[in-house]
């Protein structure tokens, strides 16, 4: 729909708001898509501020379309709001033109705007190209000069448009693109389904809100002096200022009815108050007319309407002069929808059923009066409005597969479910249904699964089984057990692999789509629940069925899955060749495209051969963004190229990726992927405390679901990351014991040995906080965690080609808590000729700095730091770089160099003051030796020194004299 602007009176009090649209539209002019949720009472003038705005910049060249919400209960046409705006576009670019703006895949939006030819018949995939395809259109038509797309009256939006909308506000970038959407905040009470999408949508930073308030007396004042064209009686003002409530609509029609006498009693006779003035034909037919909705076709109100009308003509010009009606377009609009609300509420029960039941004959009858739209779900709910539950039960069911075709599966969802109600109501619902009631149901469950409906998927399926006898009908429950797993699983819900396996007892032995479908999802659980054995033998099956018939999808699914967990169990040669084995059948339809790229990617990350992992997700985007599915299949490869590229030292891509990855809202396995990438690019830049939040926010989340024991790796490590980055090598070790003692006879080397890792600096770290002690005795009480980490990593690397991990595990465990010189010097060669991680080729230069002042070889170490120090510089390795400062000050090894280390007063040493800090601390001398590298017996040598020249009796009293002389601020520059 094109907007068709009207003017009554300037607008009133609306200035500020006015302001902040066009400040949205100077960002959006700027490339910088804005989205404006406007948001007031019903009667505020939510579109007459749009219509200034939209008149405004219309004027200085911008391109503008609109939809409009259909006040059906969610019943109307899919995808309303929207659908208008296409329309929009159409009109001004034709078919052609627009399925090459829309892009790959473009044929999709046939099914909202059938003009453009056919939608193809995709399933559940298709809902996700559509959404692609509508922002990439958006994208494209904003590109070339503004676009300001305007979307009113949300709060009667169905569940698809809110779904696609939430996509398109989320996914679209680098555009001139303003939408404005509004909504009337008076009616989204507790439960409304507006209420949670507004909330998700105010945390975007592209996203403002605007509510617009009632008028003050002043600006009401205003508004009937320009609505009378004179000043207003002083009585008069009174009134309509206490009645109105400061509602502009409300002003504007207690002004008409001031003028023409006493007021009316209550809202809905205001609202009726220029109607029954009108003649008894008029008035019949604009309660006719109420029953389409806002707005009503001329030649479907004309079928319509009938003899009932009168002189339609007459009636509809007298309509239109007394301001009820507005033309618009090819047909007629309520001025506003409070006096279309009004007018339907008005109408007597018989009256209802028998305008509405006119709505449904007329276009039953003749669908051609509404050539370019989808006509079942309205005729279905006329016929539900006019209580005639044959009718309304065969058109819910003819609706709900119209919807499916238009990729709305929520809707089709409701309207099968409106069909299960009436039911029992039906004489022979069997025959009209053309399948019983279980079969209704598990069509509702399947829409409700494609529609991203888990919750109520669950509900139906739960139901589904409730009714189902299991041993005389095997298949179908069967399929409601698989069903079951699955939604479980995508939940987080305990019991899914049960349900699963249950599913392939019941499920009839010989080849069918059911139970290759079926086998199929088993096999993954049973992969990703680290039951390798288990999903190999359920995996060979799964092939041996889809192949007998013929489903080649499902062929390459389970090749996929067993190469996956051969790689796991260490087999890689025979793993990589199963993988690129399912390539040619995975990469040539939609159904298992993302995951062949995300598994084989993920392969390559895990055997530490970055750069391929980052080439297959790239691949990966790009077959994604040719099917037209870069925001939805595509973000989840952008994130698989995110590790690898932190991996290589490439953050800053990575993180865009990331960011970018986050902001479209992933699955949330991928989502809580992306988190936990996004937190160890925070800690290594050395912002430990947003790192730690993470980790908490991830621990958190994992309390609410059953975890896979990939995703419970990277948290433990993750938090054992951040635990050594604050000084706790107590909760380090614990977070890494704890997490693998749940699996411990399970070892996966791509996990366990980067988990095995974490655990060696845990460990290591807490033999050095024992101090010198434990380079004897002492350390035997470390022995036994030592044993247990080795015997991790011996059965983690059996097989496993990658050997780095080893190697710097025994750095961190040899000497005395990693302290070993030759040990460093491997691991450092070691990660030098590996293709990274990068950030720990800046750690292991640390520790070799630090193993080297250990053992007196302080030029190797300053060499060896300032190496360190510049890598950690280049990558942008914060914490480190940190952590490298530190210990060279207290070491006395300036990195920079030719700067000589600083001169101190009062007549002690740098070292003697770094001692007197110590000591004003209440360390001791061994804890002083500790922590600057020397023994015991030197820090005592140096203590003794300190008293001597502050002249102080005792430890005590040299503390006091270095603060009073603010000795300890020198010490600490």
């Amino acid at each position: 729909m094109v907007i068709h602007v009207t003017r009554t009176v300037g607008l009133v009090g609306r200035e500020r708001q006015l302001a902040d649209l066009r400040e949205a539209y100077a960002t959006a002019c700027a490339g910088e898509p804005v989205t404006v949720l406007l948001g007031g009472e019903a009667g505020i003038g939510k579109t007459r501020l749009t219509e200034e705005f939209v008149a405004e910049v219309v004027a200085g060249g911008t391109r503008t379309v609109a939809g409009q919400s259909v006040p059906l209960d969610g019943e109307g046409p899919a995808f309303a709001p929207l659908v208008g705006a296409l329309r929009g576009l159409h009109a001004e670019f034709g078919a052609q033109r627009l399925l090459e703006l829309a892009g790959p895949g473009g044929d999709v939006l046939a099914g909202l705007v059938p003009e453009v030819g056919v939608a193809p018949a995709e399933g559940p995939e298709g809902r996700g190209r559509l959404y692609e395809v509508v922002t990439s259109l958006f994208e494209r038509v904003a590109a070339e000069r503004p676009l300001v797309v305007v979307l009113e009256d949300l709060q009667w939006a169905d569940s698809a448009t809110r779904d696609l909308l939430r996509f398109l506000i989320r996914g679209v970038r680098d555009a001139q693109l303003l939408i404005v959407a509004t909504y009337r905040s008076d009616e989204l009470h507790r439960g409304h389904p507006l209420r949670p999408l507004l909330a998700e949508l105010d945390r975007l930073r592209q996203v403002h809100r605007i509510e617009l308030p009632r008028l003050d007396a002043d600006e009401v004042v205003q508004q009937l002096r320009e609505l009378l064209g004179r000043p207003p009686e002083r009585s008069h003002v009174d009134r309509i200022v206490r009645r109105s409530e400061g509602i502009p609509f409300f002003v504007e029609e207690l002004a008409y009815a001031d003028d023409c006498g006493d007021l009316p009693g209550s809202l809905r006779d205001l609202l009726l108050v220029r109607v029954e003035p009108l003649s008894e034909y008029t008035q019949r037919l604009l309660r006719l007319m109420s029953a389409a909705g806002n707005r009503v076709d001329h030649s479907v109100l004309e079928f319509v309407a009938g003899e009932e009308s009168g002189p339609l003509e007459t009636a509809l010009r007298e309509a239109v002069s007394a301001g009820v009606i507005v033309v618009d377009g090819d047909g007629y609009a309520f001025r506003h929808a409070l006096l279309r609300e009004a007018l339907h509420a008005d109408m007597l029960p018989g009256e209802h059923a028998r305008k509405h039941a006119r709505y449904a004959q007329a276009l039953e009858a003749h669908p051609e009066l509404m050539p370019s739209t989808p006509t079942a779900a309205e005729i279905a709910h006329h016929w539900y409005s006019a209580h005639d539950v044959e009718r309304a039960f065969a058109w819910s069911i003819t609706a709900a597969d119209e919807l499916v075709r238009s990729y709305a599966h929520a809707t089709a969802q409701q309207l099968l479910e409106r069909a299960l109600e009436l039911w029992d109501q039906v004489a022979e619902p069997e025959r009209v249904a053309g399948s019983d009631r279980l079969d209704l149901l598990i069509r509702a469950a399947t829409e409700a699964y494609a529609a991203g409906e888990t919750e109520r998927t669950l509900s139906l399926v739960k139901e589904g089984l409730r009714l189902v006898d299991r041993s005389a009908d095997p298949v179908r429950a069967g399929w409601l057990l698989a069903h079951l797993g699955s939604v479980k699983n995508r939940l987080g819900r305990p019991g899914a692999i049960e349900a699963l396996m249950e599913a392939r007892e019941l499920i009839p032995a010989e080849p069918s789509v059911q139970r290759a479908e079926a086998l199929d999802w088993l096999a993954t659980m049973l992969m990703l629940d680290w039951r390798f054995a288990e999903s190999l033998e359920v995996a060979d099956e799964t092939e041996r069925v889809a192949t007998a018939i013929g489903l080649d999808r499902v062929v390459a699914s389970a090749q996929i899955t067993r190469g996956s967990a051969w790689m796991h169990l260490g087999d890689v040669e025979k793993a990589l060749d199963e993988l690129r084995r399912a390539g040619p059948t995975a990469t040539a339809g939609p159904d298992h495209l993302h995951r062949y790229f995300v598994n084989l990617s993920d392969a390559y990350f895990l055997l530490g051969r970055y750069r391929d992992a980052v080439d297959v997700a790239t691949e990966g985007y790009e077959h994604a963004r040719k099917r037209g599915r870069k925001r939805t299949s595509g973000v989840v490869l952008a994130g698989n190229a995110a590790e690898p590229m932190m991996a290589l030292g490439d953050w800053e891509r990575a993180e865009r990726m990331i960011e970018r990855g986050l902001e479209l809202v992933p699955p949330p396995n991928h989502e809580r992927h992306m988190i936990g990438l996004q937190a160890w690019l925070l800690l290594w830049r050395g912002d430990v405390t947003a790192a730690a939040a993470a980790a908490d926010r991830l621990r958190a989340g994992m309390t609410r679901r059953v975890v896979l024991p990939q995703d419970s790796r990277l948290v433990a490590r993750l938090e054992a990351d951040v635990a050594l980055a604050q000084g706790d090598a107590e909760r380090a070790w614990s977070a890494v014991a704890t997490e693998v003692g749940r699996s411990a006879e399970v070892a996966v080397p791509g996990y366990d040995l980067p988990l095995a890792f974490a655990g060696a600096q845990a460990l290591g770290a807490r033999v050095r906080a024992a101090g010198e002690a434990a380079a004897g005795g002492a350390a035997d009480g470390f022995a036994a965690d030592a044993a247990w980490l080795r015997a991790l990593v011996a059965q983690a690397s059996r097989g496993w080609p990658v050997v780095l991990w080893t190697v710097l595990v025994d750095a961190e465990l040899a000497g005395a808590g990693g302290t070993d010189v030759l040990a460093w010097e491997r691991a450092l060669t070691a990660l030098r000729a590996a293709e990274g991680p990068v950030h720990l080729v800046v750690y292991a230069g640390f520790r070799l700095g630090q193993a080297l002042v250990g053992a007196g070889r302080r030029d190797d170490a300053l060499d060896a730091l300032r190496q360190a120090a510049a890598e950690a510089d280049s990558v942008g390795a914060g914490l480190y770089r940190g952590w490298i400062d530190a210990f060279s000050r207290r070491a006395q090894l300036p990195l920079v160099s030719g700067v000589p280390a600083p001169a101190a007063p009062s007549g002690l040493t740098v070292r003697e003051h770094e001692v007197l800090r110590l000591v004003a601390a209440g360390r001791s001398n061994r804890e002083i030796g500790e922590e600057l590298f020397i023994s015991a017996k030197t820090a005592s040598v140096h203590v003794s020194n300190i008293l001597a020249k502050l002249g102080a009796s005792g430890r005590g009293e040299a503390a006091a004299i270095a603060h009073r002389d603010g000795l300890l601020d020198t010490a600490a520059s």
